[in-house]
């Protein structure tokens, strides 16, 4: 565990308090006339050696409970205190000894069990020392205490609150204490010294208290073990779709994580404490998107905005993901969040046009962060926004499509969520140092035409001729009619023409491509490649947009040496010209062509006109 500050101060009082209690107990106990009390530390030495785990915490607890009531009750407050100290001692020898915190731990161990039992063996005496209301209050306020303290430390630790803690993993222990409790006061009734008798009556009573209290134990470990290797699986199932649909809409990659950090984290900012509320915003965040699974790869890709048939199309992701989630019996509310995230707060979302509170909470959420991250994350057609660019639109639509309360928490604990984001997420490899399909190339043998690239390169052909010589080549094996390969300009972030072969190659000649806009500036930029995507978005510049006679492209990334990337773009006049063949044969030719710039001198690999 780490320590927090709260925590390390929290462990400094309890273990100051519980040292000076254990020291003004010795100077008590020591000159006392008799050694009786002594038995009960040996005692405690033996329980101490046998504790139990409490399930789903790392947290034992020993059955000394008899023993340490019992000593209040033929000795007082000072050698209870000893006792309960002697017994976390044994325990922490025992089981924590190799622990890197085993110092600080076995101190507040022994402290705290000191605190915990002398301050209500003190009020017990006050209230008359009897087995009626004094009975109660020791055993209820050492069980209160003793619990108490844990369940304080286990909440600084984590940053949740003791008495969810408590409920959780301590409300059931009052029970052994009561046992406890009700034994001592029988052996104080009946057995008021301690002989023999009395000591075989506590052996026995603790071990059969010990016995059953293990047997109960076990079961409850063995239950919630169970169900949390199911709640386990559930999780992993839920992710593995997400994963899946993510994989699927190459454009969003990545997002339905960020969105589930953020939903999460707004969420608790929000106010959202109970458990079924949280897990629901967690499983609709990673499914939100579910639907896109019925949605076609062209509309889910497609670089450029959306026509109206096709924007129909996106929509109906909220309903099928609904209708297809609508067969889980989720213990928590998930398909509300699913179904109506696209709902806005003045009504006129879809798909059922619910305005303001009747929107449910989670699916106000989800909506918030859905699009902020679509704001800040690059698309083929635009770069993503600044984050106060994105947050002044969220300010913007603040009141129409989303709650303002909503709005105003995200954009207070922004920064926040960002951090959290970033330690949740892995270290992405630089630009320079991610593959671009060598595996892919060399574990295919029928690509002779294409492999023979590189050596032409290393024979002395120019990167230039040696490209020429890959599109001509791929003519046979993909259905384009323009080609071109565009190389990384070294003086700033564009993409210019090396080689554009075919009908219409003036135009894309003309074209310069700013890396992360237009098509092959985002799959250049982004290291993926797009399928049936609109030609249109590579004619930036003086070449115009709207004069290019082509419906489908094929774009798959290379690598151009110096830590760039650049893109090998096919097109073709019919739509949806391509297929994942297409688009493998092409990540195999641009993987050679990354070896080609590898190659070649670096006099030859430079862009220039072709």
């Amino acid at each position: 565990m780490t320590l927090t500050t709260p925590a390390r101060f929290f462990l400094a009082m309890v273990i100051a308090a519980g040292s000076a209690i254990l020291m003004a107990s010795l100077r008590t106990m020591i000159p006392a006339p008799g050694a009786s009390w002594l038995v009960f530390i040996g005692l405690a030495i033996v329980t101490g050696t046998f504790m139990m785990k409490l399930p789903r915490i790392e947290t034992r607890f020993s059955l000394s409970d008899t023993l340490v009531f019992t000593a209040v009750m033929s000795f007082g407050p000072d050698c209870a205190a000893l006792v309960a100290a002697v017994d976390a001692l044994a325990a922490s020898l025992r089981f924590n000894a190799r622990d890197r915190l085993f110092a600080i731990r076995t101190m507040f161990n022994m402290t705290a069990a000191a605190v915990s039992i002398w301050l209500p063996a003190h009020a017990f005496i006050a209230a008359g020392g009897g087995l009626g209301a004094p009975l109660l209050i020791l055993v209820g306020g050492y069980s209160l205490l003793n619990t108490g303290a844990i369940a304080t430390v286990i909440a600084l630790i984590s940053r949740t609150s003791v008495i969810e803690v408590w409920r959780e993993n301590f409300a059931w222990v009052w029970v052994a204490h009561a046992w406890g409790g009700l034994v001592a006061g029988a052996l104080a009734m009946y057995v008021p010294h301690v002989n023999l008798y009395s000591l075989v009556l506590i052996l026995i009573v603790g071990a059969v208290g010990y016995a059953t209290v293990r047997l109960y134990l076990g079961k409850v470990e063995e239950s919630t073990g169970h169900l949390h290797k199911l709640n386990d699986l559930y999780l992993a199932t839920i992710k593995a779709l997400a994963l899946a649909i993510d994989a699927k809409d190459q454009v969003t990659h990545g997002h339905i994580r960020r969105v589930q950090v953020y939903a999460v984290g707004l969420a608790k900012a929000l106010g959202v404490t109970d458990e079924p509320t949280l897990k629901g915003i967690e499983a609709g965040a990673l499914l939100h998107d579910t639907g896109k699974i019925a949605v076609p790869e062209h509309i889910l890709n497609k670089p450029g905005k959306l026509n109206a048939q096709e924007y129909e199309r996106m929509k109906s992701h909220v309903t099928i993901g609904a209708e297809i989630l609508s067969g889980i019996d989720f213990p928590y509310p998930v398909i509300p969040y699913v179904r109506h995230h696209h709902e806005n707060w003045d009504g006129t979302g879809y798909p059922d046009r619910l305005a303001g509170e009747a929107i449910p909470l989670g699916a106000r959420i989800l909506s918030v962060v859905d699009c902020f991250d679509a704001l800040t994350s690059d698309r083929p057609y635009r770069r993503a926004l600044a984050t106060e660019a994105a947050l002044d639109i969220l300010r913007e639509r603040s009141g129409t499509m989303y709650d303002p309360r909503v709005v105003e928490k995200f954009i207070e604990i922004h920064p926040k969520l960002t951090a959290a984001l970033a330690a949740d997420t892995p270290a992405v490899p630089a630009p320079a140092d991610v593959p671009v399909a060598d595996d892919a190339a060399r574990s295919d043998p029928g690509n002779a035409d294409i492999e023979v690239i590189p050596h032409l390169v290393e024979a002395g052909l120019k990167i230039d001729e040696a490209a020429h010589v890959l599109l001509t080549r791929l003519e046979r094996q993909l259905p384009f009619q323009t080609a071109a390969v565009y190389a990384p300009r070294s003086a700033d972030d564009l993409l210019e023409p090396l080689l554009v072969i075919g009908p219409h190659a003036d135009l894309f000649r003309r074209s310069q491509i700013r890396l992360s806009e237009g098509l092959s500036g985002w799959v250049a930029a982004h290291g993926q490649f797009m399928v049936n995507a609109n030609p249109a978005l590579d004619l930036m510049g003086p070449a115009g947009g709207d004069r290019v006679p082509m419906s489908s492209a094929l774009v798959v990334p290379f690598a151009a040496g110096g830590g760039g990337r650049g893109a090998l773009a096919f097109y073709a006049g019919q739509a949806d010209a391509f297929t994942l063949d297409d688009a493998r044969v092409a990540t195999i030719a641009a993987a050679a062509l990354s070896r080609a710039f590898r190659l070649a001198p670096p006099s030859s690999s430079k862009t220039h006109a072709a």
